[in-house]
């Protein structure tokens, strides 16, 4: 239901700078000064929605994630075999 109802608010901005996977938000992008536009774009947009973030729980540019079963890193992405081998265990 939370991740219905984040991708209905943030739909137009889903794939193009957005990715939504169950309460996870992450907004990507390169270049700082957009990606920090962005960030805001995103953030008022919630804050429209009257949807809101706890912020203990958020982290903001960072230059590396983790996400699913991969480390996300600015040009690259790889496994991440911690992950893995828990679910192999």
């Amino acid at each position: 239901m939370c991740q219905k109802i984040i991708n209905d608010a943030l739909r137009q901005y889903l794939n193009r700078f957005v990715i939504i996977y169950l309460n996870d938000i992450i907004i990507y992008l390169n270049i700082l000064k957009k990606h920090v536009n962005y960030v805001f774009k995103v953030l008022e947009y919630l804050n429209e929605k009257n949807l809101h973030l706890k912020l203990k729980k958020c982290e903001f540019y960072q230059k590396e994630i983790d996400f699913l079963k991969f480390v996300v890193e600015q040009h690259k992405i790889r496994m991440n075999f911690k992950k893995l081998q828990a679910i192999k265990e």
